[in-house]
């Protein structure tokens, strides 16, 4: 059985979506190839109980994939903490 990867989608006007799949690849290089193929689209798409979701990033203010892959695309700061 695969992995369960969690994504949360932030939007700009507040709301939140929350999803889970499983992960798409254990191949650490197509991991971060993929991730990074997703952020130079105009759109993330993805594929939800048989539907196409085609999300227009600029109405995506931050995403959170957790947990993170073991191959991330470059640069990513490692190691960070969340602070109040």
């Amino acid at each position: 059985m695969k992995p369960i990867k969690h994504l949360y989608l932030y939007f700009q006007d507040g709301q939140r979506l929350a999803m889970r799949f499983p992960q798409q690849s254990a191949d650490p290089v197509e991991v971060a190839r993929g991730i990074r193929k997703q952020l130079e689209s105009p759109f993330l798409s993805i594929e939800v109980d048989g539907d196409l979701l085609m999300i227009p990033r600029e109405s995506i203010k931050y995403l959170q994939i957790s947990p993170a892959p073991v191959s991330l695309p470059d640069p990513v700061i490692s190691g960070a903490e969340m602070i109040d």
